[in-house]
């Protein structure tokens, strides 16, 4: 990877560039460095066969329907239509989700659940402490503010609160099982993998917004300079995972 393109270069990636569908993005090549849980392994540890389950910003629902064989039955919210059309699209050979367009304050459900999930999406407390039954488990993973932080300085991002806090949790009824957080080195080793992710970020989706600034090889440039190495694009990753029971 280089760490200047010409407009004319970026071009010819945009041009062969595939849109995101869902929040797959298995198709990048990365690195990340070693880290201390793996999310769908710790979620694991709080399912049975009896369980049901609330994935809150399920997204197309690719890591949902992962967990599928493991929960009596589930369903999946994302305030994107899209997402949602994508994800019943993923979800054709399994019976025992469902997906359904609501914000994360659930509106239009009704029933509680054993087990609330929620991963890089925004979530509201008061309403899994409604939805959770006594006893049940909310598992989240933030992504935390200072990720990718080289590339928010280079868009003059302002920097932003925690994510998420003990006290946070706490006040709203719940009590903490575990409080975890990493940041590490992340490393995108090509051009084209650095490209597709930063077209599939948008504000509706993550908490920054490079889906079309990064048509304009300036910003690409300067998200570049002093960031690439052998290995490729370096930038960080910063997230928490969060256990709280009801």
């Amino acid at each position: 990877m280089k760490d200047k393109y010409t407009q004319q270069e970026l071009n010819g990636i945009l041009a062969n560039t595939s849109q995101r569908q869902g929040w797959d993005f298995s198709s990048m090549k990365t690195w990340r460095a070693p880290v201390d849980w793996d999310y769908l392994e710790e979620v694991k540890k709080y399912l049975n066969p009896s369980s049901s389950v609330l994935d809150i910003g399920t997204g197309g629902g690719e890591r949902f329907i992962q967990l599928s064989n493991i929960f009596k039955n589930g369903l999946g919210v994302d305030i994107d239509p899209k997402m949602i059309d994508i994800a019943r699209q993923n979800a054709h050979a399994v019976d025992n989700v469902e997906f359904i367009v609501s914000s994360e304050k659930l509106a239009r459900i009704e029933k509680d659940f054993d087990l609330i999930l929620n991963r890089h999406a925004p979530f509201n407390l008061t309403a899994i402490f409604n939805h959770l039954k006594p006893g049940g488990y909310f598992i989240t993973q933030q992504v935390g503010e200072n990720n990718m932080q080289n590339v928010k300085k280079a868009l003059n991002q302002k920097h932003e609160n925690p994510t998420i806090t003990k006290n946070e949790i706490l006040k709203n009824g719940l009590s903490i099982v575990s409080f975890q957080e990493y940041d590490v080195e992340y490393v995108v080793k090509d051009i084209e993998s650095l490209i597709f992710w930063l077209k599939a970020l948008d504000m509706l989706h993550a908490d920054i917004a490079t889906n079309k600034a990064i048509d304009n090889v300036e910003i690409l440039n300067a998200i570049l300079k002093g960031n690439v190495d052998e290995g490729g694009f370096v930038t960080n990753e910063h997230r928490y995972l969060v256990i709280a029971e009801n």
